[in-house]
């Protein structure tokens, strides 16, 4: 890290070249298989609110009989109840990383309200850490962290420098991160626009907080055009009762019991990628074998247009059906970047057999047609060279990179650091039509392990390059 000048400035310019999405790693270090859950977030999202007994249920599962903050809320979408962040429910000490680049603007122990909200007693002052980051016009806040802070005003950071722990701080009963996203400016201001949703709206309906004080909802993850559930892109929300299998793609994915209730469907996971080109994709899912799968899951697929909107395609898919392998499900025009999702829910058909719902890896694979965002021209043509696959990522101590070539070439692969220095070349060789794997150990050309941070998997084949982003942890 290295001190930069203070600056404690707004910054409209940035609005300019603003870029999405931005975060490469969650905010927090874990074992692979865990996401932490979240217990309170910018309290809309999908599903919409399920109204059974008269009471709005928010995607957090806290129930309210109205809309305390804001009445004119529209029934049928999960109201806005002024929390302006995510809340991810942690031990204590747990290490809080840095999402993405960026520089801090505020690293101290700042007063809480006295009383706190829902007059509770705070727990002495909130350790608070807020990140601008360049190229962007975002700023990312981090609350209720336990001392020592790790970063000081001024200092930059790299996607996963370590800001502080966890902790209980200030207005929190029990040990937890708020992840806090600000566009445009940093401070907290409920008469400017503050609040801002990283998970972004796939509603078909417009985005229930955006008509207040300028919230917005905006798919913020980078991820990959293979989701799997240590993928950035994939989210899994709210539920009493997950299962983690150790079976599936990379070898392990997640269960939910499922129900032909509606009213009582809890579990749903979320699948965004991040696609280069628009175009027509194949889209497959993963679902393995020895497992009591529901006949008849119900996957929901949204792409967005030009305004933002979403258009809803519904597939019931047989997950008893072609295990232990990629299934394609659909077949549709996709738009390029974070544009598309795909949504399953723990409800089912009626018509569906077996105990559970699973949820493991999605696969977009170009079905040969790209075309311009706009449509205006159609180009056909092979996927030359692809990279299929990065695992697992983030790393310690080696990390996998899949990749395929469609003709017999010439293939050379390098790590590059951040500075587009070449650090160590994995492999240089004549390689056949197909799949293939290359291994980097996080060293370099002289067998010395280079420090933690981000790094770049470069593959050539003829005149054709490839770069996967692999980040090395301590």
């Amino acid at each position: 890290m290295k001190r930069l000048p203070i600056i404690l400035l707004a910054m409209p310019m940035w609005l300019l070249i603003g870029q999405t999405p931005f975060l490469e790693i969650r905010p927090y270090a874990v074992p692979d298989f865990i996401q932490y859950d979240i217990k309170n977030h910018v309290d809309h999202h999908y599903p919409t609110a399920n109204i059974t007994d008269g009471n709005f249920r928010r995607f957090d599962g806290v129930n309210l009989t109205e809309n305390l903050m804001f009445p004119e809320c529209n029934q049928g979408a999960s109201c806005y109840d002024g929390h302006a962040g995510v809340d991810y429910y942690m031990p204590a000490g747990t290490p809080i990383l840095a999402p993405a680049d960026g520089y801090v603007i505020w690293s101290a122990f700042s007063p809480s309200a006295d009383p706190c909200p829902g007059g509770i007693s705070p727990n002495g002052d909130t350790g608070l850490i807020i990140l601008a980051h360049p190229g962007t016009d975002y700023f990312t806040c981090y609350l209720h962290l336990e001392p020592p802070l790790n970063v000081s005003v001024g200092e930059t950071v790299t996607v996963g420098d370590t800001l502080g722990f966890n902790g209980n701080s200030g207005c929190a009963q029990t040990p937890h991160l708020h992840f806090e996203v600000r566009k445009e400016a940093h401070w907290f201001n409920e008469q400017e626009s503050y609040a801002v949703d990283p998970f972004g709206w796939w509603g078909s309906d417009p985005d229930p907080i955006e008509s207040i004080r300028g919230n917005r909802s905006e798919w913020l993850w980078k991820s990959s055009w293979v989701v799997d559930d240590n993928d950035n892109g994939f989210q899994r929300y709210y539920g009493p009762v997950w299962d983690r299998m150790a079976v599936g793609h990379e070898g392990d994915c997640w269960i939910a019991p499922s129900t032909a209730d509606n009213s009582v469907s809890r579990h749903y996971a979320i699948w965004v990628p991040e696609l280069e080109t628009s175009g027509e994709y194949d889209i497959s899912v993963y679902i393995p074998s020895g497992l009591d799968a529901a006949t008849a899951a119900i996957y929901e697929i949204y792409v967005k247009n030009e305004d933002g909107q979403s258009q809803k395609t519904t597939v019931v898919h047989d997950q008893s059906q072609n295990t232990n392998g990629f299934h394609t499900i659909a077949t549709l025009d996709l738009p390029a970047g974070s544009n598309c999702s795909v949504i399953l829910r723990d409800f089912v058909g009626g018509e569906s057999s077996g105990s559970f719902v699973i949820f493991d890896a999605i696969r977009f694979t170009s079905a040969g047609t790209v075309s311009t965002v706009n449509g205006d021209v159609d180009h056909t043509f092979p996927e030359y060279l692809s990279i299929n696959n990065v695992y697992p990522n983030p790393f310690n101590p080696k990390v996998t990179v899949e990749y395929q070539v469609a003709q017999k070439e010439n293939i050379s692969i390098w790590v590059v650091d951040i500075n587009g220095k070449k650090i160590k070349k994995i492999k240089e060789f004549q390689g056949s039509k197909g799949i293939h794997k290359a291994v980097w150990n996080g060293d370099n050309d002289y067998g010395e392990n280079v420090s933690s941070g981000l790094y770049f998997l470069s593959i050539m084949a003829g005149n054709s390059i490839k770069t996967a982003k692999v980040l090395l942890l301590e």
